[in-house]
């Protein structure tokens, strides 16, 4: 596949600008033998060191993880309207095989760090002066960052090549789609193997490296998406979140509130802000910066600055309760003449709303809803991630948090719902995190059906444009039935069909022994 041969060896040019560009195979197989090559380059720790940055580098490609948002501009909570024209067909219903724009990055990013990643492990061993502590670190984060990327394809693709080597191109012309459930078996067992070797903080107190309670908090989603379509039992999951809800409060993991309690909004926005950068709520997080590679998500989400391309549904911004804990069609609180007060108040800290404010350049202006922008195409857009300082393109500081405690808090929530019902633990796991907001608990004696929605519901408003939501419908089943009543901008869902990206043309045209998902 050629995504597999974009550039190769990274390592040379790591030595000339630190940071990972990448240069041909060939041009190493001409280098005199005193000259670095991967047989020499990983002999000492602070080159060891360089070739894991370059795996964490790639974490920062924009389909990846840097434009976290995206994904959820084909689930129920949003859809882009320009830009990403494959991605707008695909929210409408009309995907095809032969893409061009974005969702080739989807199958091509991953494997890059892939390449790196094997690289590396494949030379860990290289003699030299390094450390047998660093050489089991730096394997074990090189081995769970490779299962972060496939599991990014899995669930996206399903069925994909699997190699846990270097390759040259030859080699990527030919490989065949790994089964699905192969696939999630090798994840399971990196992550396995990396967090047994990680400790509770990172390495050499690196901030943005993994700790045991990153890799197990990766493993635990898995093993909730598995359970979730049947295809492994609840209770492991159930008993690795218990696992790790002791391991992470351990390590002084929690919720994080601003400290008065008062203000729900405030207590939730702090997780996103710059000055609250690797709090303790934070599980693992794409690092940034503002000069050269930071991210671009106030330009191209945020609601000023001329390049917005996506419209939050109003669907998404009806499902926030009132500030009595009910839907706003049997809330006591709610007021349609004031659509946006007494409502759980995480829908303003995610979404600008009409009678907001928006940055315009750094100029603040007042918010209309699509009569600001003129090509907004519903009244609201995203507000989470994004600032008012006008921030320039690619040069965004937040850092992209892909995993928080929160999330465990709520996946915890399912899968003991799921083995025993809505027990004591489960909703204090829920209520622990609506309490941080200041919304009332989920009311007692719920049945296990309706307890489960409450989850759903509660995943839904909490972790919205954080990437979650759709493979929450995906791996729910519930894909066609939310996204289906969505009454605007043309939304579609293809069942049978769309749980699945189409593998791009591209990479079957280069290699004939790839095969094309259903009904593409």
């Amino acid at each position: 596949m050629e995504t597999l041969n974009t550039k190769f060896k990274t390592l040379i040019i790591l030595l000339l600008v630190v940071s990972l560009v990448s240069c041909k195979k060939d041009f190493l197989t001409r280098l005199p033998q005193d000259t670095l090559s991967p047989d020499n380059f990983y002999n000492n720790a602070a080159n060891l060191k360089i070739g894991l940055t370059g795996v964490y580098n790639t974490l920062q490609n924009a389909q990846l993880f840097d434009k976290i948002p995206e994904l959820d501009a084909i689930s129920d909570n949003s859809m882009l309207f320009k830009y990403e024209t494959d991605l707008i067909a695909f929210s409408q219903g009309n995907a095809y095989a032969n893409i061009t724009n974005t969702m080739p990055n989807y199958y091509g990013q991953p494997y890059i760090l892939i390449q790196r990643a094997n690289e590396l492990l494949d030379n860990i061993n290289a003699p030299g002066n390094i450390t047998q502590a660093d050489r089991n670190d730096y394997q074990a984060e090189a081995r769970a960052l490779r299962a972060i990327a496939y599991m990014r394809l899995v669930y996206l693709f399903g069925d994909v090549p699997l190699y846990t080597t270097f390759i040259d191109k030859a080699t990527s012309l030919t490989l065949t789609r790994t089964l699905r459930d192969k696939v999630i078996a090798f994840i399971v067992t990196e992550l396995q193997a990396s967090a047994a070797v990680l400790g509770t903080k990172p390495y050499n107190n690196e901030k943005g490296r993994l700790t045991k309670q990153a890799v197990l908090g990766m493993l635990c989603k898995v093993l909730v998406y598995e359970a979730r379509m049947g295809k492994r039992p609840w209770v492991e999951a159930q008993t690795a979140l218990a696992q790790l809800m002791t391991t992470a409060q351990g390590a002084g993991v929690d919720l994080l509130t601003t400290g008065t309690g008062a203000n729900g909004q405030a207590n939730y926005e702090a997780v996103f802000l710059l000055a609250n950068a690797d709090n303790k709520e934070v599980l693992f997080a794409v690092k940034n910066n503002d000069l050269n590679r930071g991210v671009d998500l106030s330009t191209f989400y945020g609601a000023g600055g001329g390049n917005l391309s996506v419209s939050v549904h109003t669907n998404f911004v009806n499902d926030f309760y009132g500030t009595d804990g009910l839907p706003i069609a049997t809330s006591s609180v709610y007021n349609p003449a004031s659509p946006y007060t007494n409502r759980d108040p995480r829908l303003k800290a995610t979404v600008t709303v009409p009678g907001d404010v928006y940055s315009n350049n750094a100029t603040l202006v007042p918010f209309n809803g699509r009569i600001t922008k003129g090509t907004l195409q519903t009244d609201f857009a995203i507000k989470k991630y994004t600032t008012l300082d006008g921030t320039k393109f690619n040069q965004g500081q937040l850092d992209v948090i892909i995993l928080r405690y929160a999330d465990i808090l709520l996946l915890f929530a399912e899968a003991e719902n799921e083995v025993n019902g809505p027990t004591t633990a489960a909703y204090n796991a829920i209520n622990r995190v609506r309490a941080r907001v200041n919304m009332p608990n989920v009311k007692t004696g719920l049945t296990q059906t309706d307890f489960r929605n409450e989850v759903i519901h509660e995943r839904r408003v909490e972790l919205g444009f954080e990437g979650q939501r759709w493979f929450d419908l995906v791996t729910l089943g519930i894909a066609n039935q939310k996204i289906n009543a969505i009454n605007e901008l043309g939304r579609k869902f293809v069942p049978n069909k769309q749980e699945l990206f189409p593998i791009p043309q591209s990479e079957i045209n280069l290699n004939a022994n790839l095969t094309q998902n259903q009904g593409y």
